[in-house]
C-alpha cells in the first residue's frame, strides 16, 4: 500500500464532513494566533525550547497545618512571619509597605529555604527597590516575584499573561545584577493540555529573553503554579475538586516547581478542613502514588505539546515585543486591564450561552443540590469567576418560589427528547425546574418541544391552545426558521436555541412564574 500523505487524509476527512469547512469543523482556535490542529504530523523547530528539569513539583500551601500532613512549603505574607513555624520551607509574599525590613525579616527567620517574593509592580511599591530588597534578603538566593495571578483573573489569556511576564521580568533586569533572584507565579486554568504548554512556554521564553540579553547560560526559571481561582464555582462545588486535579495534573506535567491547589469550597467562603485536605492530598496523590513528576519532561516528543509550546511561545513573544516598543509594561497597565476586562466580558458571554460549558452550572445543574455553605451573591472583585452571571441568575430565580416551566412535547418520545432534553437543561442552568406534558396544561410559561416536522404542522396550534389557557409566555425549543412568521401570528413569545442567551432569556420570565 503506498504511504498516504496529509493531502489525501485532509481529502478523506472534508469528504466525510460532507461539505463542512475542515478549518471551523475540527481547528478549535484556543486564543487569537494560537490554533489546535485535530492532527499534528511533524515535530516543530527548536526555537523555543527549554527543558531542563527540576527537582520535581512541591506542595506550597496557605495553612501551617498542612506542614504537619505532607505540604513541602508554607505561602504567607511578611506580616505573619513572627508567627511561622520554625525550620519550615516559607514563600514569603512582601507588600508596598517597607519591603527591605520584611525582606531582612524573611532571611532571619529562614536563613536557607524561604523564598521572597516582591513583585514591585503587583503591590504599588517603587521598582527602585528592587535592588536594595535583593541586597538585604542574599545575593544569589529568590527574592523576586513575578506574579500574573492578578492578570489571569482579570480575564487575560494564556498569552498576555507570558507577555506581561516578560515585560516584568525586562523591566526588573534592568534593575538587577543577577536574574537567578527572578522566580514566576502563575495560574493553571481549565484548557489541561494548553496549560502545561504555557508553563513549558514560560520557561522557553525566559530563556530566549536571557539569551538576547546577553546571558549564554541562563539559569532555569523556578515556577510556582496556581490553581485557577476564576474556574472555581459555588454551584455544584464538587466539580472542583476535578477542575483543581486536572490543573495539578497540568502544573505537574508542564515542569512547575511548586503547586498550590484550591480547596473545592473556597468559592463560598473561607475552605474547610475538608476543602483543604482534598485539595492537599490530590497532588500528593498525583505526585506519590501515580508518579507524575518522575519524567523530567513527560509531554517532551509529542507534535501536538511541542507545537502547541511552540507557538504559545511565539505568540507571547509577539506580544511582549509590542508592549515593549509601546514602552513596557509600566505603561501599558492601563491599557491592559482594559483588555483584560474586554476578554472576561467575552469570556462571560460564552458561559452565559452555554458556548463554553461549565459543569454544574451551564451543564448538568442539580437544582436539588445541598451546599456545604450557602452561594453568596459577589465575591472577590479581584476574580472575574466564569460562572458569575449564571450563579447569580441562580439565586436570583431561587429567591423566591417559581413555578415550573412546563415543557410542551409534541410527537412520540424520540421526536421530542433531544430538544426537551435541551429545554431542561437550559432552564435548570437559571435554577428553573421544568415539568414535561403531552397535552396543553394551563402554565404560566411554556415551552413546546418537537423535531422540525411537528413544528411545522402542530406548533401554531399548540401555541394557540396554550395562549388560550393563559399563559403568558409561549417558546420553542429551536430556531423558528420559516415558520417565525406564523408562530409569532399564534402567539409564540420566543424561542431558546444553541448559542441563546440564559440571562437575556430568563431574567424577564422570572417575575412571570412568581407564585
Amino acid at each position: 500500500m503506498a504511504a498516504g500523505t496529509e493531502a489525501a487524509w485532509r481529502a478523506l476527512v472534508e469528504k466525510e464532513l460532507g461539505g463542512a469547512p475542515f478549518d471551523k469543523a475540527l481547528v478549535l482556535q484556543a486564543l487569537d494566533g494560537v490554533s489546535i490542529q485535530p492532527l499534528y504530523t511533524a515535530r516543530p523547530a527548536a526555537a523555543f525550547r527549554e527543558l531542563r528539569p527540576g527537582a520535581g513539583v512541591k506542595l506550597c500551601t496557605r495553612d501551617a497545618e498542612d506542614l504537619k500532613e505532607g505540604a513541602d512549603a508554607l505561602w504567607l505574607d511578611a506580616g505573619a512571619l513572627a508567627s511561622a513555624p520554625a525550620r519550615a520551607a516559607l514563600v514569603v509574599d512582601v507588600g508596598a509597605a517597607d519591603p527591605v525590613a520584611a525582606a531582612r525579616a524573611a532571611a532571619a527567620h529562614e536563613p536557607d529555604g524561604a523564598m521572597l517574593a516582591f513583585d514591585p509592580l503587583s503591590t504599588g511599591a517603587s521598582l527602585d527597590l528592587l535592588p536594595q530588597v535583593a541586597q538585604a534578603f542574599g545575593p544569589g538566593r529568590p527574592a523576586v516575584c513575578i506574579s500574573t495571578l492578578a492578570h489571569h483573573n482579570a480575564g487575560a489569556d494564556a498569552a498576555d499573561e507570558l507577555a506581561c511576564a516578560l515585560s516584568t521580568f525586562a523591566a526588573y533586569l534592568r534593575r538587577l545584577d543577577d536574574p537567578a533572584q527572578v522566580w514566576f507565579r502563575v495560574a493553571v486554568g481549565r484548557e489541561t493540555f494548553f496549560e502545561l504548554c504555557k508553563l513549558r512556554a514560560l520557561r522557553a521564553c525566559h530563556a530566549r529573553l536571557l539569551n538576547a540579553c546577553g546571558v549564554t547560560a541562563p539559569p532555569r526559571a523556578f515556577i510556582h503554579a496556581v490553581a485557577s481561582a476564576r474556574t472555581l464555582t459555588q454551584r455544584d462545588p464538587w466539580v472542583n475538586m476535578l477542575r483543581v486535579t486536572t490543573q495539578a495534573f497540568a502544573a505537574m506535567t508542564g515542569g512547575a516547581d511548586l503547586f498550590t491547589p484550591l480547596a473545592f469550597d473556597e468559592a463560598l467562603g473561607d475552605a474547610s478542613a475538608l476543602g483543604r485536605r482534598v485539595a492537599r492530598n490530590t497532588l500528593l496523590v498525583l505526585r506519590d502514588e501515580s508518579g507524575l513528576g518522575r519524567v523530567a519532561d513527560p509531554a517532551g516528543g509529542s507534535y501536538t505539546f511541542e507545537t502547541l509550546t511552540d507557538d504559545l511561545a511565539r505568540e507571547a513573544w509577539k506580544r511582549f515585543q509590542q508592549l515593549e516598543r509601546d514602552g513596557g509594561i509600566e505603561k501599558a497597565l492601563p491599557s491592559l486591564r482594559e483588555r483584560f476586562a474586554k476578554a472576561a466580558r467575552e469570556r462571560a458571554d460564552r458561559v452565559a450561552k452555554r458556548k463554553l460549558p461549565v459543569l454544574g452550572v451551564g451543564e448538568f445543574a442539580n437544582l436539588d443540590e445541598v451546599l456545604p455553605k450557602p452561594a453568596k451573591a459577589g465575591g472577590d472583585p479581584n476574580v472575574r469567576r466564569d460562572a458569575e452571571a449564571l450563579e447569580a441568575l441562580r439565586l436570583e430565580a431561587e429567591a423566591a418560589k417559581r413555578a415550573p416551566v412546563l415543557l410542551l412535547t409534541l410527537g412520540s418520545f424520540a421526536e421530542s427528547r433531544p430538544r426537551a432534553g435541551f429545554a431542561q437543561g437550559f432552564f435548570a442552568a437559571a435554577g428553573l425546574r421544568s415539568r414535561e406534558v403531552t397535552a396543553p396544561e394551563r402554565a404560566a410559561v411554556v415551552c413546546v418541544c418537537g423535531s422540525d416536522e411537528r413544528y411545522a404542522t402542530e406548533a401554531a396550534r399548540a401555541v394557540r391552545e396554550l395562549k388560550a389557557l393563559g399563559a403568558k409566555r409561549v417558546l420553542l425549543a429551536g430556531r423558528p426558521g420559516a415558520l417565525q412568521g406564523a408562530l409569532e401570528e399564534a402567539g409564540l413569545d420566543g424561542s431558546i436555541f444553541l448559542g441563546c442567551d440564559v440571562p437575556a432569556t430568563v431574567r424577564p420570565l422570572l417575575e412571570v412564574l412568581s407564585s
